[in-house]
């Protein structure tokens, strides 16, 4: 093989891995203001489980713990 074609394929290696980083840079922009609810925020988690957590969320001002499944979610206590 000849060196046109390695040059060709490290060429478009490049183009397509800037392209890629383009794309990821945009989507994580993306992700933040799709995000931007005003009256719901997630303060905390933690994982109690492989399939339970607990919540600390503030809604309009208010403190809640929240406690969840994958079968049920349940208000622990008002804050």
């Amino acid at each position: 093989m000849d060196t046109s074609y390695y040059l060709k394929f490290i060429l478009s290696s490049l183009f397509i891995i800037g392209f890629l980083l383009i794309i990821l840079k945009y989507s994580k922009n993306l992700q933040h203001r799709t995000n931007n609810n005003k009256h719901l925020k997630i303060i905390d988690r933690m994982a109690l489980g492989s399939q339970s957590n607990l919540f600390l969320i503030e809604v309009k001002g208010n403190e809640y713990l929240i406690g969840a499944t994958n079968q049920t979610i349940q208000l622990v206590d008002k804050l």
